[in-house]
């Protein structure tokens, strides 16, 4: 059954706007004896036309173009004249497929010969799902499967990029609604001095050893929050009731903690099997370059190039600007325990009754969250500096200035209070130590201005 329209005085741009809607339908056109007016059949045509048929190909051109099909050149290698028959039974020439599949923004091209040479790691930051222009069916010719691939996984990280948007999103209210005035006064009702705490040198020792494995790992994941909970102690020589009761009055600021981790550790799984792949491509590339007569100079180089080529894409991250907003959250919370550590210590430094042992305790741990908060704002500016997300990379500069400031004023202050007075040769150590470290933060806040 076909439709006739009719319409006076039709322009040509309407003509050509409904003959784009109607581009995979053959019309027939009649022209009636008035000049104002245009005639046209529309026929729908089969779902599947095979090859032999005179079935028309549809080309993508500046207009919609028809061509028969005894007309390509099965014997030409160019190819407007080689056709793919999809799995949906459209059949297209391969040039109209590549530019639906934008196949050059996955593969290099020779600009001479307009040969593919390898492919292209300029990729844009999502890749849609290339479909049949008819039917919208997805392209399964093995010619795209790179393109269908890149869009599955660019599919993959959106979503997962929109998960970490709303988990961070109802994180980040939690945290705003945290009563810190209430944790605050819990704390310092509870730090009270124990004078039967001792603890031998060889424990400080083990303790110290162990912040430090922590904080000199090259792992690209934040601290666990269990350093701050539940392996308090095995970092850090607290008395076991200060510990109990720490964690009791900190609990809010520690779950949100927790929550964050959770959220964070959740992109490990495309990143983990990215890494992978990429780590067992290299060792055997780089096997096969050391035992090869023809050694490259630097064979790790050249053995880590040729694992990203056989790889095909790049590591992911669409999701990495959630994970430098999430590492935020956790050093906001950082510094919010650091500051009532500080608390702690100024008020058990300020009794007239002191258990030196129980107050360096407290100033080891101030310092321990300090640290960490300098060692995961170096992980967000990294994952920042990645990703060219200069916003992040600022923001997350003036975390570390933030933290290393921090840690310095607890130094000066942690020494002042001492019960026994600094000797001169104390003081010209503090003093450099100081200097040195005040130095570095304004060369730090002088390369952050420049780069932004």
């Amino acid at each position: 059954m076909s439709t006739k329209l009719r319409s006076p005085q039709v322009s040509v741009k309407l003509f050509y706007s409904v003959l784009s809607m109607c581009r995979a339908l053959p019309l027939v056109l009649s022209t009636p004896s008035l000049p104002c007016s245009l005639w046209f059949t529309l026929r729908p045509p089969p779902l599947r036309r095979p090859l032999s048929e005179d079935a028309c190909v549809w080309s993508s051109m500046p207009f919609v173009m028809w061509t028969p099909v005894e007309d390509l050149d099965t014997a030409s290698d160019n190819l407007d004249n080689i056709t793919i028959t999809l799995g949906c039974g459209h059949t297209f020439t391969v040039e109209t497929l590549d530019s639906i599949c934008e196949l050059e923004g996955v593969y290099q091209r020779d600009f001479i010969t307009h040969q593919w040479i390898g492919p292209s790691f300029s990729q844009p930051s999502f890749v849609k799902t290339p479909g049949c222009p008819t039917c919208h069916h997805p392209i399964d010719a093995r010619r795209y499967g790179r393109v269908t691939k890149r869009s599955n996984l660019d599919l993959l990280e959106r979503n997962i990029a929109t998960r970490l948007a709303t988990q961070l999103r109802s994180v980040h209210q939690a945290w705003l609604g945290v009563d810190h005035s209430s944790i605050e006064q819990a704390v310092i009702a509870q730090s009270l001095h124990r004078p039967e705490f001792t603890t031998k040198p060889r424990f400080l020792t083990a303790r110290e050893t162990l912040r430090n494995k922590l904080l000199s790992d090259d792992a690209q994941s934040i601290v666990p929050s269990d350093v701050f909970c539940k392996s308090l102690l095995r970092y850090n020589s607290l008395p076991k009731v200060d510990a109990n009761q720490w964690k009791n009055s900190t609990k809010p600021l520690l779950e949100i903690y927790e929550q964050v981790s959770k959220i964070l550790d959740t992109r490990k799984a495309h990143n983990s099997a990215y890494q992978a792949s990429l780590s067992i491509l290299f060792e055997s590339e780089l096997k096969s370059a050391t035992e090869s007569s023809d050694s490259p100079e630097y064979p790790e180089a050249y053995a880590l190039k040729m694992a990203r080529l056989k790889v095909g894409t790049t590591p992911a991250c669409a999701d990495a600007r959630f994970v430098v907003e999430g590492i935020w959250i956790t050093l906001d919370i950082r510094f919010a325990l650091g500051a009532l550590a500080e608390r702690v210590y100024s008020r058990l430094s300020s009794q007239p009754k002191r258990n030196q042992a129980q107050i360096d305790a407290w100033g080891h741990f101030t310092t321990f969250i300090y640290d960490t908060c300098s060692r995961d704002a170096g992980i967000a500016f990294n994952i920042a500096s990645s990703t060219q997300a200069h916003r992040q990379k600022l923001l997350t500069s003036l975390g570390i200035v933030r933290s290393v400031w921090r840690n310095t004023r607890f130094l000066v202050t942690s020494k002042q209070s001492r019960e026994e007075a600094l000797g001169g040769e104390e003081r010209i150590n503090l003093m450099r130590e100081v200097e040195e470290r005040l130095g570095l933060q304004k060369k730090n806040v002088g390369s952050i201005r420049e780069a932004y």
